[in-house]
This record gives C-alpha cells, structure tokens and sequence, in this order.
C-alpha cells in the first residue's frame, strides 16, 4: 500500500515539474493598475496600538520577456500608505508614494504566477508622522512578494505582500518603525 501512495506522490511530483517547465515568459506588454492596499507602520510605542488602514494603488507597468519562464517586470505606482494610531488619542498615519517597484514575473500553472522584487518609494506627501516631507526617508527601500492569475487574455488580478527595510522616519529620536502593506491589485494588460 505505499509502494502505491509512493508511486501516485512520485507522479504527481513529475506532473506539476513538467507542466511548471512547460510554463513561458508572456510576450511582451504593458497596462495599467489600480488597486487598494490595506497599509501599517508597527511596531507600537508602549502603549499604543497601530492598526492597517486603507488606501489606493494606480499606476503602470510593464512586461519584459528575458528568459523562457521570466520576465522583468517594472512598474510606475502611486502608493497611499495609511495607518491608525491610538496613543490614547486616535491619530492617522498617511503617507503617500510614488514608488518604482521591479519585479521578476514567473509564471507557474493554469494562468498563475509569482511577482518578486524589491520596490522604492519616495514620499510625496504625508500628515500625522513629521511636520515634513524631510522627516520621511527616501527612497524607502521595500521586499515585494507576490502572486496573480490572469482572468481573461488582458485582464490579471494580484496580490501581494511588501515589507519595508528602512524606517519611515529619519528623525533621531523616531520609533524604528517600517512599513508593511498588503495589496490587490487589478492590472489591464494592452
């Protein structure tokens, strides 16, 4: 009996490494974005909590075909980061971005693919964190990971998680706080 659950693993490992080869590099294209993100900048401060808040994504990307199952992927975004403080007081968190994320575009099985890169943001306006622009690191420096399928041939849906690697803040003093930010993202391919 597990000779046979050995064999049907062993085949089903086979499949998914032959169908995954089998999967190539789009042609090449661009689009549009839009989408929302669900953003925060944690941790807290002793007693305080930060919670996500939501913002919106739209911009433009491209599709580079570079090798038979890769693609370069990079886009132009305007990123609203939001946040929710309480400190006793409820105080919001807003920073918003122009980022220029480049991702490596890997498609796998039945449509799906992954979106990994690195993504940096430089702040365009923000209220609740520094009196001003100054006070916000730039570039930001972030990790993106991500999937999507493509529902039709021009339309693809995404998601994807990106982590900060730089404070937000450049204050001395500030709080080492990064920020995280999940998003969905619809993208019209032409």
């Amino acid at each position: 009996m597990t000779s046979v659950r050995g064999h049907v693993v062993c085949a089903a490992v086979t499949c998914l490494c032959l169908c995954a080869a089998s999967a190539r590099a789009e042609d090449g294209t661009f689009g549009v974005a839009v989408g929302a993100t669900a953003s925060m900048f944690p941790p807290p401060d002793t007693g305080e909590t930060i919670k996500l808040a939501p913002g919106l994504v739209i911009g433009f990307y491209g599709v580079i075909p570079i090798l038979k199952s890769v693609s370069i992927m990079p886009e132009l975004l305007y990123v609203q980061k939001y946040s929710e403080r309480t400190d006793p007081t409820k105080t919001s968190l807003r920073v918003q971005y122009v980022e220029l994320p480049i991702l490596a575009k890997l498609p796998f099985l039945w449509g799906t693919y992954f979106a990994e890169g690195v993504s940096f943001g430089f702040p365009v306006e923000n209220s609740g964190l520094a009196p001003n622009l100054a006070r916000i690191t730039s570039p930001d420096v972030a990790i993106v990971i991500g999937g999507g399928y493509n529902l039709k041939k021009h339309l693809a849906v995404e998601f994807r998680y990106e982590s900060s690697l730089r404070q937000v803040s450049n204050v001395p003093d500030a709080l080492a706080q990064r920020g995280r930010s999940y998003m969905a993202i619809a993208k019209l391919h032409f």
